[in-house]
This record gives C-alpha cells, sequence and structure tokens, in this order.
C-alpha cells in the first residue's frame, strides 16, 4: 500500500469564522501548535472536522505527561505510545519526544508488569532516534522500586542534539556517544551511572545532578569540546575529569552522599586501612592514588564554583599535583578552602594570574585536625593576581573574619578590593566596607 503522505491527506482550510481563528492557520502554524500539546491531547484534534484528521500524525513532538501530575498504567503507557509511533508519518522529522511519567502506577502484573514497560520503553527510545530522527530527547519513567535500564549498547544518532535522562541506570557502554556527532547538551538527573569511561566528544554542556557514580574505580569524564559544566550533589566516588580545553563554566558541588571525605585527615589518608572514605576507591586499583581527580580538567576553565563540606577532601587532595588556573577570572568557595590555615585559598590566589573576582561563603571555620602539608602550603610573600578587582565575603562568625583580614594582608590583597556582608541566623545580609570594619578592629585593641 503506499504511504500516506502529509499532502495526500491535507484538506482544503475551511473559511473562518468569526469564532474559529485555528481555522485561518495554515498547516504549519497548526502544526507548531500541536508539537507543544501532550500527545494524547494532540490525537484527540483528529475529530474537530476533516482538515484534522490526520493533521496529528505529522506533529514534530511525542509529549508524555510533563507537568500535569497524571499517574499512569502499563497498558494504557504501552498502548498508546506504540500505536503513536506507528501510525505516525515517519518521513517527518521528531523533534522532540519527551517522555515524563512520574510517578507511575502498576495496577497489576507488579514487577512483571515494570520489566515489560521498561522492556518496551527502550524499545521507544532506540525507535524514535533511528526511524523519526529525534533531535531532543528527554526520557523520565519512574517507578518506586527499580529505575529504567536500558541495554548497554551506545546510542548513535546524527540528529540528536539534547538528550535529558532522568532515573535510569545507565551501564558501561551507553554513554560512549562518539555516534551521536551532534549531541551538544547531556543532563542526567537522579541517574544510576555505571560507566568505566564516559565518552562525550562532541558535547558542549553537561549537567549531573542527584546522581550516584557505581563504579570503583572511579568512572572518567572525556569531553574535550565541553564549555560548560555541572556536577552537584552526587553520591560515590568523583569521576576523573579529563583534559577539558574549551572549558568557560563549572560548577561543582559536594554534599553529604560524596563518598570521598574524612572527620580525621583533610587530605584522604588517616591512615586507617578500614577508612572507605580515604582508601574505599583504591582496592581494585593501586595506581588510583596517582592521578588528579578534578583540578586538572578544571584548570582551564574562566568560572568556576566549587562548594562542598568541610571534611570533603577531594579537591585539596588534587592539590599535590599543583595546578595552575591560567584563565580564571572569577572563583567561589567555601569554607572547605580554608580548612588547614586557609593554604587552599592562597594558593588559589597565588595560582589564578588572571582572577579578577573571589567569592566566599564562609559559615565557620573548620576545626584544624591535621598540620599543613608542606605540598599544598603557599609561598609565602609570593603575590597574588594583579588583575584582582573584588573580594566579595560572606561569612556568620567573626572568627572567620578575623583570620581572614589577617591572612589576606599577609600576602599582600588590598583592602580597597574587599566587602564584607554578614548573614545572621535568618539570613538577611548587612554589607559593610573592609575600611569600617577594620576601624572595628582596632577600636576594640
Amino acid at each position: 500500500m503506499r504511504k500516506r503522505s502529509r499532502e495526500n491527506c491535507e484538506e482544503p482550510a475551511a473559511t473562518a469564522s468569526n469564532d474559529d481563528r485555528l481555522g485561518s492557520l495554515p498547516d504549519d502554524a497548526l502544526l507548531h501548535v500541536l508539537s507543544l500539546l501532550p500527545s494524547e491531547d494532540a490525537v484527540r484534534t483528529c475529530v474537530l472536522a476533516r482538515r484534522w484528521r490526520h493533521l496529528w500524525r505529522f506533529t514534530a513532538a511525542l509529549r508524555i505527561a510533563r507537568d500535569d501530575g497524571k499517574r499512569w498504567s502499563v497498558r494504557w503507557l504501552h498502548r498508546f505510545v506504540t500505536n503513536f509511533l506507528r501510525l505516525r508519518d515517519s518521513l517527518s522529522p521528531l523533534d522532540v519526544c519527551d517522555i515524563f511519567c512520574c510517578p507511575f502506577v502498576l495496577y497489576r502484573g507488579g514487577h512483571a508488569a515494570q520489566a515489560f514497560c521498561f522492556k518496551v520503553a527502550e524499545e521507544w527510545v532506540r525507535r524514535v532516534v533511528s526511524e523519526h530522527r529525534a533531535r531532543v530527547l528527554k526520557v523520565w519513567i519512574y517507578t518506586p522500586e527499580n529505575m529504567l535500564e536500558p541495554a548497554d549498547a551506545p546510542l548513535v544518532s546524527k540528529h540528536l542534539t539534547r538528550v535529558e535522562l532522568g532515573q535510569v541506570e545507565l551501564p558501561s557502554g551507553i554513554l560512549d556517544l562518539s555516534g551521536c556527532r551532534a549531541l551538544e547538551h547531556l543532563e542526567l538527573i537522579s541517574c544510576r551511572i555505571e560507566s568505566e569511561r564516559i565518552l562525550l566528544p562532541s558535547v558542549k554542556h553537561l549537567t549531573i545532578t542527584n546522581s550516584s557514580f557505581c563504579i570503583i574505580p572511579c568512572s572518567s569524564i572525556s569531553a574535550p569540546s565541553l564549555v560548560s559544566l555541572q556536577l552537584s550533589d552526587n553520591w560515590g566516588f568523583t569521576p576523573v575529569l579529563e583534559s577539558m580545553p574549551s572549558l568557560a563554566k563549572a560548577i561543582v558541588r559536594f554534599d553529604d552522599e560524596c563518598c570521598e571525605k574524612c572527620p580525621r585527615n583533610y587530605y584522604g589518608d588517616c591512615g586507617l586501612g578500614d577508612c572507605d572514605g580515604c582508601y574505599g576507591n583504591l582496592c581494585l586499583e593501586d595506581d588510583e592514588d596517582n592521578q588528579c581527580v578534578l583540578l586538572k580538567g578544571l584548570s582551564g576553565t574562566t568560572n568556576l564554583e566549587l562548594i562542598g563540606l568541610p571534611e570533603v577532601f577531594v579537591c585539596r587532595k588534587d592539590f599535590k599535583w599543583r595546578p595552575t588556573f591560567r584563565k580564571l577570572k572569577t572563583l567561589l568557595l567555601n569554607e572547605w578552602c580554608v580548612a588547614d590555615d586557609f593554604s587552599l585559598l592562597i594558593y588559589f590566589l597565588q595560582h589564578s594570574p588572571i582572577l579578577e573576582k573571589l567569592t566566599l561563603q564562609l559559615s565557620k571555620v573548620p576545626e584544624p585536625v591535621v598540620k599543613a602539608n608542606g605540598c599544598h602550603s603557599p609561598r609565602e610573600g609570593s603575590m597574588v593576581s594583579k588583575c584582582l578587582k573584588a573580594i566579595e565575603v560572606k561569612y556568620q562568625e567573626d572568627g572567620v573574619l578575623d583570620k581572614l583580614l589577617t591572612i589576606l594582608n599577609t600576602y599582600g590583597v588590598s583592602s580597597d578590593v574587599v566587602t564584607i556582608q554578614k548573614k545572621d541566623s535568618l539570613s538577611s545580609e548587612s554589607k559593610l566596607s573592609i575600611n569600617v570594619i577594620c576601624c572595628y578592629y582596632i577600636c576594640r585593641i
């Protein structure tokens, strides 16, 4: 049977009445409107008039229940998506595939129904990528028990430009995206990452949040074209970042779920063999300790934000490789950098030759647990960046400010570039110039 084309199914546009404003629009405009609707609503338009009967088949989007709070059953979801892809005109490019089922309801069949749904969901994904040439792929299918686990085979597409995955278990091969040469945006949210090596040759913008890195030794990320990076609130061992020469902005945040932390040692070498924080990532790889995890990959960025708990040592451990941040212009740090007598803060100032702005968010100074390590100690009297125009300090405890002002003065930071904001317990801020603060301390003496 000859395949129906869009031209063969178009009906002459009816003369628009005063109340039928949509009827006066051309098909391209109507298709754009349909592509913005949930797909079940787009399909329902087939009963509006003869002109609408087949129009939905050429829509450029498959959208399932994003932000409408609908609870899906396995039977309905399988039937609708399978028939939508079967009846849709495959010659019309699919701009967006957005499947968002959260929460997901298993009315009958329990785990068997869930396994079946996950199986067909993977078939949908590979079908929209290969047959319908999707440019944007967004998938989040959530059940309380398990995650969607696709087969260990990489995606291959010359059309994909953006991929967003949520609640997906990613085996070792699927994050080899070398076959997606047009892919520029990758976002992973609440995923379980089991890939030893993440290959992203064309990706320019990478976001990984609230996800777990489950490989020992840790995963590595190769993304030579990366422009922006965000690694926030992930669980497990931090992935090794390979060279990123085009990186312009990086945000890295560690919360309490990070495994690389120790309350006894700032540099991940407490000497206790049963400490999972210091030695848990070394059990399968003797030379794992002999590589720079984060700072080598981040050393070429222009804007950097590093936020973490004081006991998280992954960045401090990297300083033994003595990285230099030759392109860094703006830097945001919190109290992890003031441990060990502010030596790491001063290291940043001395090894960022064109740094223009530094922001410090300090709630309190961590209690010292070790003495300064010689390989991390700043060079006494060494000059900080001559380009430094502003240091913005946000603090809660006066003890932090006392020590910080002394350190900055010792290493030649001009008081003219420092601005101080005190935050109370209610998160309100009061802004004072450094000169007023200095006068206050002199009067106290």
